[in-house]
């Protein structure tokens, strides 16, 4: 079985593993809470001792209040919303672009967009968020002097792709590879979620490099795709 064969691909994760490992992390701080708590209640402590305890129960509190807070947005990712207006996909990955430029240029890191105008189906405030997770994934694996290419184009009457990974800025010829993914990247699985629910889908696996590569696809609407985009 060659590597591609043996790649991993979100679309196949399974929707209880997804919510169960968020589950998991919520029972930690929880069970933390509780015992703290109730050690506190049924202990002789000084001030100090108490104090402490609840530091550590505070902690716990803040921790199962965020983790709370991802379950809700990765609940969130998989509603389509109003998708009666279609999405001009190139200008929402355009603005992207231009929204992670500072970050991208802190970093030391090149961001490339390309896209033919398109309109896809879809919410754009919902893909717009799946879009900026997955920049934001992207830009968190890349190391400096890598470059992030993104380029969009239709693959059919029907279906637009988006094609993205990360080269070193000396070989800015070609399309090298995306970093291998983080099966636990909480932002990767709403982006998932995220175009699943437009209809669409996001695959990374592996090449025959050993390089994780990946794309988005999705449904275009019933408006005609023009020239490329400059």
């Amino acid at each position: 079985m060659t590597m591609a064969e043996q790649a991993e691909e979100p679309a196949a994760w399974c929707e209880g593993d997804l919510i169960g490992e968020l589950f998991h992390s919520i029972s930690q701080p929880l069970t933390a809470l509780e015992c703290g708590l109730e050690i506190s209640l049924r202990q002789d402590r000084e001030a100090a001792q108490l104090r402490a305890r609840m530091k550590a129960a505070l902690a716990s509190t803040q921790t199962l209040h965020q983790r709370l807070l991802e379950l809700r947005l990765l609940l969130d990712a998989g509603e389509p919303g109003n998708t009666t207006v279609p999405v001009a996909l190139d200008d929402l990955l355009f603005r992207l672009r231009d929204d992670f430029a500072s970050l991208a240029h802190h970093r030391e890191i090149g961001l490339w967009v390309r896209c033919k105008p398109a309109w896809v189906r879809g919410n754009a405030a919902r893909l717009r968020s799946g879009f900026f997770h997955l920049f934001e994934y992207l830009l968190g694996c890349s190391l400096p002097q890598h470059v992030v290419c993104v380029v969009g184009k239709p693959i059919d009457q029907h279906s637009f792709l988006v094609r993205f990974g990360v080269r070193a800025k000396a070989r800015a010829s070609h399309l090298v590879a995306a970093p291998a993914f983080n099966r636990t990247d909480l932002g990767l699985r709403i982006a998932l979620r995220t175009f699943q629910a437009a209809g669409g889908e996001l695959v990374l696996k592996l090449n025959s490099s050993g390089n994780a590569v990946g794309q988005v696809c999705l449904q275009l609407a019933n408006r005609q795709v023009g020239a490329v985009a400059q």
